[in-house]
């Protein structure tokens, strides 16, 4: 009976709560929907712009996916320069891939947009929610890696 209280209210919350505050911000961040990048395509351009620089298999292994699948998703996205494939110097069987100009653009409006957020409505919290916020969010990550594994047997 607990188990079932507890999924409901986690349900209300992700599907509800969360879902409102994206909505609420959702005005803020017209600009960049305006590119039109599908789910996987924006993340892959995350990963990119976290890591800089990534092989094809890199991100095959990051997003779970084939290589050749990987290789659909990037041609799209070079096709409108949001990143640039070049032969790796080091290794010529390897492909790197790097955000190309469309990409950079993106991700500066990102920032722009997020600093506009941050300063506007996160920065109305006190410490101690932030606080509160992030160890939540932490130990949710927590338990999807652990029952992740899990799965995977490790």
């Amino acid at each position: 009976m607990r188990k079932c209280l507890i999924t409901e209210r986690m349900k209300n919350i992700f599907s509800k709560t969360l879902d409102q505050i994206n909505y609420a911000l959702l005005n803020h961040y017209e600009e960049v929907l305006e590119y039109k990048l599908t789910p996987k395509q924006a993340l892959i351009m995350e990963h990119i712009h976290v890591h800089g620089i990534l092989t094809v298999n890199e991100l095959a292994e990051k997003m779970n996916m084939s290589a050749s699948a990987i290789s659909q998703l990037l041609s799209k996205l070079e096709d409108g320069h949001f990143i640039e494939r070049t032969i790796n110097p080091e290794s010529r069987r390897k492909i790197d891939v790097t955000l190309g100009s469309k990409g950079e653009e993106l991700y500066k409006l990102y920032e722009e947009v997020d600093k506009q957020v941050v300063s506007k409505y996160y920065s109305k919290l006190d410490d101690e929610v932030i606080d509160q916020f992030e160890y939540v969010v932490n130990k949710i990550y927590e338990v999807i890696v652990e029952e992740q594994n899990k799965v995977k047997g490790e």
